[in-house]
């Protein structure tokens, strides 16, 4: 018989129909090799027909398991339809009595509630850990070592030398910030940067596989279990994305959700954390992993425009990484609750331009800074925070400001109107409210001393408010949009974090953008507290109290709350 089918068949499809039978196991690969599929999609493949055998296990989970609970209400459903078409009449009767009864009606409507409650309720977003970049210690450089590498690139003038070199020396930043690999090739004052795409994909992967390594590592967390990967760097965009080099390290998923966000600025993380708010929202039970940094290997600027000078002097090395998640069991072992994120996003001429990137008369690429950058950061700012008070400051703060409002505008109308005694009246000041009252530690984005001068002024926040920002731009430099995170990791080590506290994060971006996230600590890591995230020596510690008057005592635990 077996040779009837043959002979019918002929040669190569008879092989293939033969093969079938056999059930071939594949092997599991966790690099790029196109000859190697997941042994969870597909158990054997016959050589010539390519019909894969399907495992439907992994499919029913993948796939199916979310619509089991609406079938399960279905058939319960559709049980009580067929149970009350054999009732009779009395059964009714008996049913209808019953629900005339007060406690049962109560017991009815309060089970209403709920469920509607619970219907129109969106999950909560928790952050289960949180971590910061900490350089190779040969990528540490001191001011001197920074002058000598710009000097080895011999394409400053003595002007634009001397103009960074004021630059550098009150711009905040310490002696212990990081250069990429790629620039640390010039501190011999000779040798000429590395800044080729291969140098700055370098510069990425050891930022972002060491964040992603670390956070599964102290999560417990696979790479499988991962649904949504976001990655923000605003001036590296390389192709394949920065999303596809992490993914194909660590082998997640072939269904994982990536974004990759470029050109969005300083503010880029929060933007991050927002946009996975939303995923996680509307996908209850899901984990999202954001990563943050900037890649300056390929953004040294080699030309004498000053308003492009001063990249050279203020950003450093630096990334974050962000475990977050939709998971109600999560939530017992996490370390923040997410409460709200706010954006504000001017587009007038003035905010586009003041942070903008382009090439100078001579073909060098870099990013200008505009004299205004202040104000109009004090403007996003405003704005932003016109949209972050009600949700923060208590009834009466926010009653203060309405008087206060209320007052000016009364005024204002009676000297128009030329009523009685009105011109003895002054139309009062604005209010600023203390944001102090509702929110207990501030994390402003290190973009310069400059920036964190100015929000301190139109907030009116004390030096120790600011303290974490100061401290941040001294030990790191401007790490772009992961600033916010070291400010964090420096409160959870000297800021008497407790439980229960709000931490508000503040971030500037190009656009012009000022973005804000505020999270509600529900654990304390005891081992970080009063541990340095990096060892400074006495001489450090000596420029680090001339730098600034307000970090004196800025490793010190604190028991002294914001007021």
């Amino acid at each position: 018989m077996e040779n009837i089918i043959q002979r019918l068949l002929g040669g190569k499809l008879a092989m293939d129909l033969q093969d079938f039978g056999v059930l071939t196991k594949r092997s599991v690969s966790m690099g790029s090799s196109l000859d190697h599929v997941d042994k969870d999609v597909y158990y054997w493949e016959p050589k010539s027909l390519r019909i894969r055998t399907i495992n439907w296990g992994y499919v029913f989970l993948a796939e199916y398991l979310p619509y089991t609970y609406g079938l399960a209400m279905a058939t319960v459903g559709s049980l009580m339809i067929s149970q009350l078409y054999v009732w009779s009449l009395e059964d009714f009767l008996r049913a209808w009595y019953l629900l005339r009864e007060p406690l049962v009606m109560q017991v009815i409507g309060a089970s209403a509630l709920i469920l509607a409650y619970l219907s129109g309720h969106k999950s909560s977003v928790y952050c289960l850990e949180n971590l910061v970049f900490k350089p190779p210690d040969h990528w540490k450089v001191t001011r001197h070592d920074i002058l000598k590498m710009l000097e080895a690139q011999n394409c400053f003038t003595e002007t634009s030398m001397d103009f960074q070199r004021r630059i550098l020396e009150n711009s905040g930043t310490g002696e212990s910030t990081h250069w990429p690999p790629g620039i640390l090739d010039s501190r011999d004052g000779q040798t000429e940067a590395t800044c080729d795409m291969a140098a700055a994909r370098e510069e990425a992967k050891e930022v972002l596989f060491s964040l992603v390594r670390d956070l599964l590592r102290r999560t417990q967390v696979k790479p499988k279990q991962i649904d949504f990967l976001i990655i923000n760097c605003s001036l590296f965009c390389p192709t394949p994305s920065l999303c596809a080099l992490v993914c194909n390290e660590f082998g997640f998923r072939q269904d994982v959700r990536s974004y990759n966000l470029g050109g969005m600025g300083c503010s880029a993380n929060v933007i991050s954390v927002d946009l996975a708010k939303q995923l996680l929202e509307n996908r209850p039970g899901s984990r999202a992993l954001v990563l943050s940094m900037e890649n300056i290997t390929q953004n040294l600027y080699k030309g004498n425009d000053k308003s492009m000078l001063l990249q050279n002097t203020l950003f450093r090395c630096g990334g974050c990484g962000l475990l977050l998640s939709s998971r109600l069991l999560d939530s017992m072992k996490a370390k923040y609750k997410l409460l709200y994120t706010f954006r504000a996003h001017l587009s007038d001429d003035n905010s586009y331009n003041c942070v903008y990137q382009k090439q100078d008369e001579r073909g060098n690429s870099g990013v200008a800074l505009s004299k205004d950058i202040v104000k109009v950061a004090g403007r996003a700012l405003r704005q932003n925070f016109v949209q972050l008070a009600p949700h923060v400051l208590p009834v009466r703060e926010q009653a203060k400001v309405l008087c206060n409002h209320f007052w000016g505008k009364t005024v204002s109308v009676a000297k128009q109107r030329g009523w009685p005694l009105a011109e003895g009246l002054t139309v009062p000041e604005g209010y600023t409210p203390n944001f102090g009252k509702g929110i207990d530690h501030f994390c402003i984005h290190a973009g310069g001393r400059a920036v964190i001068e100015g929000v301190q002024k139109n907030l009116k926040l004390t030096d120790r408010q600011i303290r974490p920002s100061v401290q941040t731009l001294h030990d790191w430099g401007n790490t772009s949009s992961s600033s916010i995170w070291y400010e964090t990791d420096w409160i959870e080590r000297f800021g008497d974090l407790q439980r229960g506290e709000r931490v508000l994060q503040i971030s500037f971006g190009s656009g012009f953008k000022c973005n804000s996230a505020v999270w509600v600590a529900l654990r304390v890591d005891r081992s970080k507290i009063g541990q340095p995230l990096e060892a400074f020596s006495p001489k450090e510690q000596e420029v680090c109290t001339s730098d600034s008057g307000v970090i004196n005592e800025a490793r010190k635990p604190s028991n002294e709350k914001s007021a």
